[in-house]
């Protein structure tokens, strides 16, 4: 191993690993804001992945009523009481018979019986996972904003960090298949990187639905930069997505099995009826939230494409764009069920901030602010203040406080129950 490698992956001060490692013991919080302030370097990194672990070790899901992290702590409880012969069970059970088809939660959940019912350490292990992805995607645009770092690209990459954080290990399957899912297509979209598509396809066996994302990233891969069909595509899809609704259950009866039952629980009306009253159950704030984000994305990607087109005309930046877009169809079309749509717009959100993002990086370093952006703080915060307010009920207020350990002696409390 020569000393390039080991510098470019493994080098770290040993002087401030230490000073940080005393920091965290004597109050973890703290250790990393420290280590956000000082992100470019590794070990400071590591301080932050470690922190993230340590939220998920202290996640609380006693919060009054039934969520996804409620039903992991459950089955895990429930697990705990199964004979080790059971493990096959994960397998011969995927996709088939309205059983778990996804197998990376299932099988975490029980090997972790194994050793003991305590959620705590199952959602260590799911931020273990999750921020290893949500890091790597991060730094990804990290690595840019050090070359040009400017208060624009500032802006942009805090909102995509805060748009999925680590709170949404409540959600594991889904979310974390997200990130997976967005760190691969990332390099086979920008950088046509084949050897990528083994994380996109992967995402599937965390989460079922990533089947169909999987194949709009091949429809792009094979079809490449199309602007001239993807553009009017995309213009439609907000007009005419419930006129193939017809269609589309057509299409699921006839590949029947699970497809025809994940289709029919989405498009139950029940379902959708269930999902408008918990939307009219919000306040205002958090129904108009999402809407001003797409609007000013869309508004941000159309002023960048058509009024700095000469800035954007590398192969990433349009390879980027074109299958932003194609993606923007995709979740037009798939909000003709109440789930898939609107959840697969956090996937649209997140690249189209990226290729924002793109575009500010180019600028000259400096502290001003573009119009561009000022126009989009006020979504960009609501946004993040409903998605830390939704990611209280599960975060442990006593992770705040000083002492390493602190949230493990003191009895639960999530953040919500201090704040609101």
């Amino acid at each position: 191993m020569n000393k390039f490698f080991w510098d470019k992956y493994f080098h770290t001060n040993p002087a401030s690993s230490i000073n940080y490692l005393i920091l965290f013991i004597l109050w973890p919080f703290v250790a990393f804001l420290v280590a956000l302030a000082d992100y470019s370097k590794r070990e400071a990194k590591n301080v932050v992945y470690i922190f993230l672990i340590y939220y998920g070790a202290t996640t609380v899901v006693d919060i009054g009523y039934y969520i996804d992290a409620v039903g992991y702590a459950l089955q895990l409880a429930e697990k705990s009481h199964l004979p080790f012969s059971d493990i096959f069970n994960i397998f011969t059970n995927l996709y088939s018979d309205g059983d778990s088809i996804d197998i990376l939660e299932p099988l975490l959940s029980f090997l972790v019986s194994r050793i003991t019912s305590d959620h705590r350490v199952l959602f260590a292990i799911f931020a273990a996972i999750f921020g290893f992805f949500y890091l790597k995607s991060i730094n990804l645009l990290h690595k840019k904003y050090r070359q040009s770092p400017n208060m624009d690209a500032l802006i942009l990459l805090a909102f995509f960090s805060l748009l999925l954080p680590v709170m949404a290990i409540s959600g594991f399957r889904m979310w974390t298949a997200m990130w997976i899912f967005l760190y691969g297509a990332y390099h086979v979209v920008l950088h046509r990187d084949i050897k990528y598509f083994i994380l996109t396809f992967g995402a599937v066996f965390v989460h079922w639905s990533f089947v169909s994302v999987n194949g709009i990233l091949l429809i792009y891969f094979f079809a490449r930069n199309r602007d001239v069909i993807y553009i009017p595509l995309a213009i439609i899809s907000f007009v005419v997505p419930y006129l193939i609704a017809p269609f589309l259950s057509v299409i699921s009866l006839r590949m029947g099995g699970v497809f025809e039952e994940r289709y029919s629980m989405y498009s139950d009306t029940a379902y959708a009826s269930g999902l408008q009253e918990q939307a009219q159950e919000l306040s205002w704030f958090m129904q108009i939230g999402t809407d001003l984000v797409l609007y000013f994305l869309l508004l941000a990607m159309g002023i960048i494409k058509f009024k700095y087109g000469d800035m954007m005309k590398g192969k990433a930046e349009s390879n980027l764009f074109s299958f932003t877009l194609l993606l923007l169809t995709f979740v037009n079309v798939g909000k003709t069920l109440p789930s898939l749509g609107n959840r697969f717009q956090m996937l649209f959100f997140l690249f189209a901030t990226m290729y924002v993002f793109l575009f500010f990086v180019k600028k000259p370093p400096g502290k001003t602010i573009s119009y561009l952006t000022l126009v989009g703080l006020f979504p960009m915060l609501l946004n993040s203040l409903i998605v830390l307010r939704q990611g209280s009920d599960t975060l442990n207020a006593w992770i705040f406080a000083p002492g390493f350990g602190m949230p493990w002696i003191m009895h639960d409390i999530n953040l919500a129950s201090v704040l609101f």
